[in-house]
Formats: structure tokens, C-alpha cells, sequence
């Protein structure tokens, strides 16, 4: 493709001949072909006909890779001339989606390589949304030693960046709350694990939580000893998200949506870590279903789910719960993690869920102060606002679940021994 430079250079070069034509000028008519020749000549020189470019993130040379929301990625981009000759001037550009911020360096760069040289492009990004994100392919771009003709060109080296919701650490206010023992399924395990009743005494293993160790039994023997305990488990845990429309509302990175994402992932990596089985329900545009599972590949799907939901649709409650009503084991715990706003069918859905004796946690971040943040409510009719949700609140509270006003300035596990019930 020709630059703007030899355009210019090939219609002075014709109308020099043309000119030279109609005053008899051969001086002029030389001018015009010697462009015209210039340019012909510098078209039959080629450049980078041999490049290898590979990519690196975080020092490994993989396809896809998996990060939490906020954190960082090193890309580095190896190019290496495998032909006989130079590539003159040549700029590398990586495409990275507009939804990264870059932190530091640059991801393109313009180098001119000898045979068999290499150059390096290193570069970080922030990933500050959750979701499935794409880095790539290479854009390659040579021009010749005068400028006057680009090739493009595109290498389909793509990676895959997945982020996850963040998880935060909420084991602690879990037990102060009292979550574990309130739930009607509970059964005691006679296996080792995270538990409140003795079950034995082993040597201490480097690893080991400092508090759990025996100290009497030290002072006895002489041996560190901890103390093992048995495991509460429950049967199944049911995480209900709420994803319609109206959770958009707030900011991109402060929003229902959002903090609903983290909650769920923060509460189903503490029961998988209880070795609990946990299932995740999300609906909006439409109901969907991640049966009852342990393990890190529960925890890997529940993640994976949760970086792709989308605020969409407007599905009620309590066609969700009519649908998983036969699905959900009695006594199961259920999480509803909603907005609760513009769903009139949350108190027949929850009174239906605590009738089949599940132990229902609503955690409903406040879309009230949310709004706030990006749109001026006048006080008074905040006031209102507020005590219409705090009146929701209590009606769900009255019919036995344990009821969470999450507001946007308070950390999860703060939220979580804020229980409200009857």
C-alpha cells in the first residue's frame, strides 16, 4: 500500500511529464520518470518476510489464563528476524481490549532488526471488570527505507484472559454470625476438618494454625500437638444471584451486579472449602443452573459463571424458585443475593422457601445509595426511598429469613454480621 509520500511523489511524477509533454520540456519529462522510476524500484524491495513473534503472560507461554478482578498481567512480546536480511522499519502493535488499563510500559514498538536479531515489547495491565477478555492478535506493520510503501499484516496469536470476581475472606465473620449453626440441614462428620467439637490429637505439621496447637499436651510430652477437630457439614447450599436489568444500577465497578458477584464467589469458596457442596442459580434474561458440586471444579465453574453474567432481563423470584422448588433437598440453606428492587413476588418467593424448611440469608445490596453515586437524589425524597427498602426489608425479615442491607462502603465481611431478624 502506498503512503501518502509516494502518492505524492507518483502525481508529481505524472503531471511533471505531462507538463513536459505540452511545453516540449524533456528536462521536465526526466523529472517525472526518474519519480516514477524511484518509486517502481522501491517497490520490488521487500522487508519482513521471516518474523517469529511469540507471546508470554506472567513468564508462561499459554493460551488462556485465569485472574481475579484487580489484578495485574505482564505480557511480553519476543520478535525474532529469521530471514538473510533486515526488515528496516517495522512497528509491532499488540491489541489489548479497551476494558484493561495499562500500568505500565507500552504494547507497540518500531524496530529495525538484522537477521537473525531479537526485540522484546514488555508491557502490564490492570484488569479492573470481571469477565472473558481477549488479548490480540499482532498487528504487523513494515515500511520501506523511504517511506513510501506499508504492508499490514496480522498474527493470529490470540490469549484468553478470564476475570474472576474477587474473593474475599469471610470466614471469620461467618462464625461471629453464627451462619454455620443456624442451618437446619447442618449433620456433624466424624471426619478431621474446620468444626467447633474435638475429635483428636496429632503431631503438629508445618502448615499448621498456630492457635490450634495444645498447649497442655506440649507441657506433658514435650511434642507439639494440635488439636483436630469434627467437621460441620452441610448437605447442599443454594446461591441465588440476581442478575436482571435493573442491577446495573450505581457505577461500571460499583453496581448491585457487581457486589452481588463477589458475594456469591466469596460465600461459595467458604463452604467448598468446608468441603460443602454448593450449587449456583443465577437469573435474569434467563434461569440458569450450576448443580450441587464440591471440589475446586465447583469452585472453577461457579467463578467461570460469575465472569460472564451479564445484567439482562427481568425474570421474577419466584418463577425461579417454583422451578428449583423440586431440585432443592429440604433444609438446605439458600443465600438470595438481589437488590430486591422492582420484584414484587420476593415475599411470596421467600415464604414459599422458609414453608419447605430452608434456612433462607437474603444479602441485598442497597441500589439506593448506589443510584446515589452517579445521579443527585433530592434528600427528601432519599428518606423515602430508604424507608420504603427498610419496610421491604422487614416484611422479609417477619417471615424468618435473616436479612443483610448491604450498603456500597461496607466490606463483605462487615455486611455479614450486620443479620437482621424477627
Amino acid at each position: 500500500m502506498w503512503t501518502r509520500k509516494a502518492s505524492l511523489m507518483v502525481t508529481s511524477g505524472i503531471s511533471l511529464i505531462l507538463i513536459g509533454m505540452m511545453i516540449s520540456n524533456f528536462q521536465l519529462m526526466i523529472v517525472g520518470l526518474t519519480f516514477i522510476s524511484f518509486l517502481a524500484i522501491n517497490g520490488w524491495v521487500s522487508g519482513h518476510s521471516e518474523l517469529e513473534i511469540t507471546r508470554t503472560i506472567n513468564g508462561t507461554q499459554t493460551n488462556d489464563i485465569n485472574v481475579y478482578k484487580g489484578d495485574d498481567v505482564v505480557v511480553e512480546l519476543t520478535v525474532t528476524n529469521n530471514s538473510y536480511r533486515r526488515t528496516q522499519q517495522l512497528e509491532v502493535f499488540d491489541n489489548v481490549p479497551h476494558e484493561m488499563k495499562m500500568r505500565r510500559g507500552i504494547n507497540q514498538m518500531r524496530m529495525n532488526l538484522g537477521p537473525g536479531q531479537t526485540a522484546r515489547i514488555k508491557y502490564r495491565v490492570r484488569c479492573p471488570l470481571r469477565g472473558h477478555y481477549t488479548i490480540g492478535p499482532i498487528s504487523v506493520r513494515y515500511r520501506n527505507s523511504f517511506n513510501l510503501y506499508v504492508n499490514e499484516s496480522q498474527i493470529e496469536d490470540r490469549t484468553d484472559v478470564t476475570v474472576f470476581p474477587q474473593v474475599r475472606e469471610i470466614e471469620e465473620a461467618l462464625l461471629r454470625s453464627d451462619v454455620p449453626k443456624m442451618y437446619t440441614g447442618a449433620t456433624t462428620l466424624k471426619t478431621p476438618g474446620q468444626g467447633m467439637e474435638f475429635y483428636s490429637l496429632r503431631e503438629y505439621l508445618p502448615g499448621d494454625a498456630f492457635r490450634s496447637i495444645n498447649w497442655k499436651a506440649y507441657a506433658k510430652t514435650g511434642d507439639l500437638m494440635v488439636n483436630e477437630k469434627t467437621r460441620d457439614a452441610v448437605t447442599d447450599v443454594f446461591i441465588f444471584l440476581d442478575t436482571r436489568d435493573v442491577s446495573r444500577i450505581g457505577t461500571v465497578l460499583k453496581n448491585p451486579l457487581e457486589m452481588g458477584t463477589v458475594a456469591a464467589a466469596s460465600v461459595s469458596n467458604y463452604f467448598i472449602r468446608r468441603r460443602d457442596s454448593v450449587a449456583l442459580v443465577t437469573y435474569g434474561e434467563k434461569m440458569e443452573f450450576l448443580t450441587p458440586e464440591t471440589g475446586d471444579k465447583q469452585d472453577y465453574k461457579i467463578l467461570s459463571r460469575l465472569a460472564a453474567v451479564e445484567a439482562k432481563g427481568s425474570m421474577p423470584l419466584q418463577a425461579v424458585t417454583n422451578a428449583m422448588s423440586a431440585r432443592m433437598s429440604r433444609g438446605s440453606p439458600v443465600f438470595i443475593i438481589s437488590s430486591l428492587e422492582g420484584d414484587g413476588t420476593t415475599l411470596p418467593a421467600i415464604r414459599h422457601l422458609a414453608g419447605k424448611g430452608h434456612e433462607v440469608i437474603v444479602l441485598s445490596p442497597s441500589s439506593i445509595d448506589l443510584e446515589r453515586l452517579v445521579s443527585r437524589i433530592p434528600r427528601m425524597s432519599y428518606e423515602v426511598l430508604k424507608l420504603e427498602r427498610q419496610n421491604r426489608l422487614t416484611a422479609i425479615s417477619g417471615y424468618g429469613a435473616k436479612v443483610i442491607d448491604w450498603m456500597p462502603d461496607v466490606e463483605l465481611s462487615q455486611a455479614l454480621l450486620q443479620v437482621r431478624s424477627v
